[in-house]
Order: structure tokens, then sequence, then C-alpha cells
């Protein structure tokens, strides 16, 4: 009957698992071109910009203001970063590339550098692991763009 009681307590636990992780993170930074951070990561999901705490990230695929708000929010098709009101706002490819933005592609080289088409905008992020150019280029959207 124990056994029978503990299965049944397994398998509710999982049936009720949380949502899959759509960003993995880690710790990292963006400089300018003269080599000073713009925005930096810590390894729990804190963004920082010049120094200051502007958000955070969230595994699940979320990234807040710092006071908890959400900022935007990357939907289920894995390119479209919506608002908290589920509005498209900007896409972004998993590589870290704006698509439709203008006619000059921009994109991660493989060294690490933004480039707008072939010209390198002095840019760069301190780790290249493919999978941080994306949650890297809606940073910059975010706390260095807009």
């Amino acid at each position: 009957m124990k056994k029978l009681i503990w299965l049944i307590g397994l398998l509710a636990f999982l049936s009720c698992e949380t949502e899959s992780d759509k960003f993995i993170y880690s710790k990292f930074k963006i400089t300018d071109a003269n080599g000073q951070s713009i925005i930096r990561v810590d390894d729990k999901g804190n963004v920082y910009k010049q120094g200051n705490r502007v958000g955070n990230i969230e595994k699940k695929g979320v990234i807040l203001d710092k006071k908890g708000r959400i900022v935007l929010k990357l939907s289920d098709n894995k390119t479209s970063f919506l608002d908290s009101e589920d509005k498209k706002v900007i896409e972004i490819s998993s590589t870290g590339e704006f698509i439709n933005t203008t006619n000059d592609k921009i994109h991660w080289s493989d060294s690490g550098e933004l480039m707008k088409g072939d010209e390198n905008t002095g840019i760069a992020i301190s780790a290249t692991e493919k999978e941080l150019l994306q949650i890297a280029s809606v940073l910059l959207y975010i706390f260095y763009i807009v």
C-alpha cells in the first residue's frame, strides 16, 4: 500500500512539471567600441547597465525590469518577443539576428562582434556561446537601443 501511495505521489509530481526553460544563460558582458561595459548579466540572471541593476532574466523566457514587471517575454515560436499584453514587439532569431528590421542584416559574427550588414558596430559580447546571442540581442534592444 505504501508503494502504491508513493507511486501515485511521484506520478502527480511529474505531471505537474513546470514550463520548460526557454532561455539558457550564463554570465556575460556586452561592451562598446572602447571596451566599456554596456550590459552585464551575472550567473543568477540579474541584468546591469552601467553598474546598476536594471532587470532580470528568467529561464522560462521572461525579461523583467528592476521592479519585477514584465518587459518582454519569448513566445512559443521562440523568435517573437511579446510585451505584457502579448503584443509582438520584436523578432530575434535563436542566433541573435534581428529579423525584419531593416535592409541591413543585424547579427553577431563568429568572434562575438555585433554586425550591421558587413560593418562592425563596435559592440561585442564576451561570451560567444550561440545560446547567449538571442538574449544579448534582446537586452541590447531593451536597455541600450530603446
